[in-house]
């Protein structure tokens, strides 16, 4: 799944939250989300584990446009 890490990092400024916090809300290694954010991809479940700790809907984070 694509997600659109530009939004995600505007996220985390709107919050005041960092990376490792990201990691910590989702029950998620900081690596794998460090990871995440550099590829730019990962698993739905993933995707929607992050999209719950943020309280957001996971369209909101995944990248419309793939060609």
């Amino acid at each position: 799944m694509q997600l659109d890490t530009f939004k995600l990092n505007i996220i985390l400024a709107e919050r005041g939250m960092s990376k490792a916090d990201l990691a910590k809300i989702c029950g998620i290694s900081r690596q794998n989300i460090s990871t995440l954010f550099t590829r730019g991809t990962c698993w739905p479940k993933t995707a929607g584990k992050v999209a719950a700790a943020l309280g957001i809907d996971v369209t909101e984070i995944v990248r419309e446009n793939i060609a």
